[in-house]
């Protein structure tokens, strides 16, 4: 299965506490990778919605497909996935919105802490 960046895939996500859950992720690596990798970096997105610092909130006009519900990204949960585990597609992510989606994540997972 070809895997594009910005595609929305379903796969059986390990969460923190270890255990394996359906979710849709958004595919973060380029194409190039993905082909040679036989697989993915994707970041997950809840159901849940958090009012936190970890989350970039999804509307419609953001996705080409109408999701099934609302939803957000968790920009720190990021995890290297194999094609094999896809079992869904459900759209891209816009490139502008992607792009965003981007700097929120390096803004969060890479630069230093305030209060370090």
């Amino acid at each position: 299965m070809t895997i594009h960046q910005r595609e929305i895939v379903e796969v059986n996500f390990r969460l923190p506490g270890g255990e394996y859950l359906p979710h849709p992720v958004i595919v973060l690596s380029n194409d190039a990778v993905n082909d040679f990798e036989e697989g993915f970096i994707g970041v997950m997105l809840s159901t849940r919605v958090q009012d936190d610092d970890f989350s970039f909130h999804l509307t419609e006009d953001m996705l080409t497909h109408k999701p099934r519900n609302k939803g957000q990204v968790r920009c720190h949960l990021i995890a290297l996935l194999d094609d094999i585990e896809v079992t869904g597609k459900f759209g891209m992510i816009k490139q502008k919105y992607f792009e965003h989606l981007i700097d929120k994540i390096f803004e969060i997972v890479f630069l230093k802490s305030n209060d370090s």
